[in-house]
């Protein structure tokens, strides 16, 4: 168990450690200089009960509230610190409202140096205590009176020391693990070294490659474990809860690994500069618009707030520098002004969204969140407020592996679709709809062959992504539901009807396309071939594109609907030679032999096909792209 303190500066916090553990944790020549704590304090208090206790000490003057909530960050109970003979100070309030919003909900109170207060001031401190502690996070907690230099009450603090850490529910080992850095030192021989606690998942040595651990800073840098120490003694295994120093290597700068940095799995290795969260406000507090101070985990950001539905405390917090959480990451808003401390917050979002933040239907999202504590009803939620869900950023978000991950897929009934999840009931709903789509376009367009896969997915299935929206038709044809002829989706058995004279047109068309391969003519010399005019020719040509006939790769150039395939295979052939699997548009158009210009327009047309997408001046096949084997369109 960690346990922390808290109190107002010269309470006694580090010399009651000094009486419970026998360390000093003012270790700085200027913190024995001035008798007071500046930086964080460590020691250890090995119970033969309850086991290895670690205390971090923390300073309690008013100019290091961010050193002390560094420290406060991840412990699992406080010592609230209280001298008898002052009482209730400045700090010990707002210590006391920082353990709040921090959700410590668990320590204890000390009454400190007993034997330098006189029983009217005992018991004045007793009672202002009494008065202050009701609705806050230590309301149920004891008040122990004791002096760290006669040991007065030394024993009856152990005991409650004793039950708190022998009640305590142990943290949950699930999820990536994810380290709080909160201090960096070099011990020669050995390297860098840092010390803090593991809020979630479990460390191995052994157990990770080489670019599974990431120390998340300014510039992410990729680590190896080499020890752990829990108090000076190796281990080979560290568990969510526990306090540790790791020797890590890796490329290193002056400035990074340092106190507020992660040290987590590449999994859940994400940045945002935007968070929304749940604000929760001091009593009598003014939210200026100005710049704040907001605290994560260990470290401190400037930025802004911007409230998204204050009466229920919704917000978004816009960083001037990205950083690192997750879901149910405490948030301290500070005025740096003043030094003021003005509130606290959850995070709902970690990566919340810049566009339609403050729509109804975004704002009924993370006011739903804001109810839940567990993955699996936040998945519920998700599924239930938006069409689909991307896996990958929810398991992010979470810090879930793979195998929770789908535990929780599989008990709130979804389907998985590459990384996104649709709920059952949802994805029937979506197929019926394309089905009547379908079904509708043959009954009204007769003379159609089917219909434009972006035409369908367009207006069917709003709010669902096109990469999502082209898996679920798979599903479809993989069921024999539709079938897809090039570009065109049709009910099995669909056959169009044209006139005869649009079918003798046509198939003079078809066979002058057919002979062409990948460079069809143009509409003026496919005009010349057939013996019509060209403007006649061309809205005939479109007409058969509007039926799903021919392809408009380019406005002057017309493909057979199967043609699709075939200029896609030249561009999966490419990507199966390339070490990469991408090729550029200089690759297409020498394999293709269709000359740059008309590859330039074939390559953007397979881009809003679905066929392949363009990232860094390359292109990759789309992973639910599936040739046709059967062409026949007669």
């Amino acid at each position: 168990m960690i346990i922390a303190t808290a109190g107002h500066v010269d309470h006694g916090k580090t010399t009651l450690i000094k009486a419970l553990t026998g360390k000093n944790t003012d270790q700085l020549a200027e913190e024995q200089r001035r008798g007071m704590t500046i930086d964080l304090g460590f020691a250890w208090l090995h119970d033969p009960q309850a086991g290895a206790i670690g205390f971090v000490d923390v300073p309690g003057h008013a100019r290091f509230i961010r050193t002390m909530l560094a420290g406060i960050a991840g412990v699992d109970a406080a010592l609230l610190v209280v001298a008898a003979d002052e009482g209730p100070m400045p700090q010990t309030l707002e210590h006391l409202a920082l353990l709040d919003l921090l959700g410590v909900r668990h320590g204890i109170v000390v009454i400190s140096a007993t034997d330098r207060a006189s029983a009217e001031q005992r018991a004045a401190c007793h009672s202002a205590m009494l008065h202050l502690l009701p609705d806050t996070c230590l309301a149920n907690a004891p008040i122990i009176e004791v002096s760290a230099h006669s040991g007065t009450g030394l024993d009856q603090l152990l005991t409650a020391i004793r039950h708190l850490a022998t009640s305590a529910v142990t943290r949950s080992r699930s999820g990536y693990p994810r380290f709080l850095i909160d201090r960096r030192f070099t011990v020669t021989g050995a390297g860098c070294v840092i010390t803090g606690t593991l809020l979630s998942g479990q460390l191995s040595l052994g157990d990770q490659k080489a670019d599974d651990l990431h120390v998340s800073s300014p510039q992410t840098m990729a680590v190896r474990l080499r020890a752990m120490q829990i108090d000076g003694q190796q281990v080979s295994e560290l568990y969510a809860g526990q306090r540790a120093a790791l020797n890590i290597a890796g490329q290193f700068t002056t400035e990074h690994p340092q106190r507020g940095d992660w040290l987590l799995a590449k999994q859940i290795l994400h940045r945002s500069a935007r968070i929304d969260i749940q604000l929760r406000l001091l009593p009598d507090v003014i939210l200026h618009r100005g710049t704040l101070q907001f605290l994560i985990g260990a470290s401190a950001f400037s930025g802004r707030l911007v409230w998204l539905h204050q009466p229920d405390g919704l917000a978004q917090v816009l960083l001037d520098q990205p950083t690192q959480s997750l879901v149910g990451d405490c948030i301290i808003v500070r005025d740096p002004a003043a030094n003021q401390t003005l509130g606290g917050g959850r995070v709902l979002d970690p990566a919340g969204r810049q566009r339609g933040r403050s729509k109804p239907q975004a704002l009924q999202r993370l006011l739903a969140l804001s109810t839940v504590n567990s993955a699996s009803d936040a998945l519920s939620i998700e599924t239930e407020q938006l069409t689909e869900v991307d896996l990958r950023a929810f398991a992010q978000r979470w810090n879930l592996r793979t195998d929770e991950l789908d535990a929780i897929s599989k008990a709130c009934h979804l389907t998985q679709l590459g990384h996104q999840a649709i709920s059952n009931k949802r994805l029937q709903a979506i197929k019926s709809q394309l089905l009547e789509t379908v079904r509708n376009t043959h009954q009204s367009q007769p003379m159609q062959l089917g219909v434009h896969q972006q035409e369908l997915l367009r207006p069917a299935v709003t709010g669902l992504s096109v990469t999502t929206g082209l898996l679920v038709l798979k599903q479809l044809i993989d069921a024999g539901e539709l079938q897809r002829r090039g570009s065109i989706i049709a009910l099995p058995g669909h056959s169009p009807v044209l006139t005869p004279e649009y079918q003798i047109r046509w198939q003079q068309i078809r066979e002058v396309l057919a002979r062409s391969g990948l460079r069809p003519p143009i509409v003026g010399e496919l005009a010349e071939q057939l013996a019509l005019e060209r403007d006649t020719l061309l809205n005939f040509l479109q007409q058969l594109q509007q039926w799903g006939y021919v392809l408009d790769v380019a406005p002057n150039r017309f493909y057979l609907a199967e043609s699709l395939d075939d200029l896609a295979a030249v561009a999966q052939a490419l990507c199966n030679e390339s070490p990469d699997g991408g090729f550029s548009a200089a690759d297409y158009r020498d394999r293709s032999a269709i000359g740059r210009n008309l590859t330039i327009k074939v390559l953007e047309y397979l881009d809003r096909a679905g066929v392949t997408r363009y990232a860094r001046q390359r292109r990759f096949m789309q992973a639910n792209y599936r040739r046709q084997e059967d062409h026949n369109l007669a």
